[in-house]
């Protein structure tokens, strides 16, 4: 009886053990250090889809190689700087805290924050920070018009790329209809003076200042080109910034510090809530 009970033991242990072995034989090894093992399937999620047959068997080497030098890093520092490998353990528990508060009070405030800013908004922090906004290039308000020297409408734009009326503004833009003519007029818009001179590039041996405040209208031939300029407005370097190229960055200002208020809420509201249903206790 004993013994067949010892056959039986076994014969069990013998199909356990055939059992674990297929089991570990179907687990593909790519590196070993010491006992610990990559396998295959550990690899698998990590291999960024776009890439081709041959990138990938590369991104393969690279990722073994590099999971073996760390092995060798991590086993080296645990002997030889056991402290400092603790504070790394307590510094990644503290990132670890941060991350997941941060992920938390995002999807809070997103939740939550208001999006819409309105013009009147945008226009009362501009005029109480204009400090905050200044110039670090000469800016100006423009027309200008380029045309063949050749061309018929030389000499009809000379009457009228002064824009003194809205008849000359008419004409202008009637002008700057033709395919012979390339035209620039936005009376609203601000542009650098150096976004200027990449479609007037003749203007680079002007002194940008002296060429805005002292020649406003001006004709130049350049090659077999006729450019009028017209410089109606202008602010210059250092001065403040208009508002239409800081109204982006003032809607990001004030959405940022919607968020902090947002924010701040939420850990005063979570610090009275713990207080009042005992779950937080100051002790000094």
């Amino acid at each position: 009886m004993k013994i067949y009970y010892l056959k039986h033991i076994l014969f069990f242990s013998i199909i356990l053990l055939s059992l674990s072995c297929e089991r570990e034989s179907t687990e593909v090894k790519l590196a070993r250090f010491q006992n610990i093992y990559l396998n295959e399937s550990n690899l698998v999620n990590e291999i960024p889809l776009n890439l081709n047959k041959e990138d990938s068997a590369i991104f393969v080497k690279n990722y073994i190689h590099k999971w073996l030098v760390n092995q060798m890093i991590m086993d080296k520092s645990e002997n030889m700087i056991p402290f400092e490998v603790t504070n790394v353990e307590k510094k990644i528990n503290k990132y670890k805290m941060s991350l997941i508060s941060y992920e938390f009070e995002q999807f809070y405030i997103n939740k939550r924050l208001d999006t819409t800013i309105s013009k009147s908004e945008i226009n009362n922090y501009y005029e109480s920070h204009l400090d905050d906004f200044v110039l670090n290039d000469y800016v100006v308000k423009c027309m200008y018009i380029k045309v063949p020297k050749n061309s018929k409408l030389v000499a009809e734009i000379k009457n009228n790329y002064f824009l003194k009326n809205e008849k000359m503004v008419d004409q202008i833009m009637k002008t700057g209809q033709s395919e012979e003519a390339s035209l620039y007029y936005n009376p609203e818009e601000w542009v650098f003076f150096d976004d200027l001179l990449k479609q007037i590039p003749i203007l680079e041996k002007y002194s940008k200042i002296d060429f805005i405040k002292k020649k406003k209208k001006v004709v130049l031939e350049y090659n077999e080109s006729v450019y009028f300029i017209n410089v109606f407005d202008y602010i210059i370097k250092n001065g403040t910034s208009p508002l239409s190229f800081e109204e982006n960055k003032i809607k990001s200002i004030i959405l940022n510090q919607r968020a902090k208020n947002i924010r701040k809420k939420l850990r005063l509201d979570l610090y009275n809530d713990g207080i009042k249903n005992n779950l937080i206790e100051k002790f000094r």
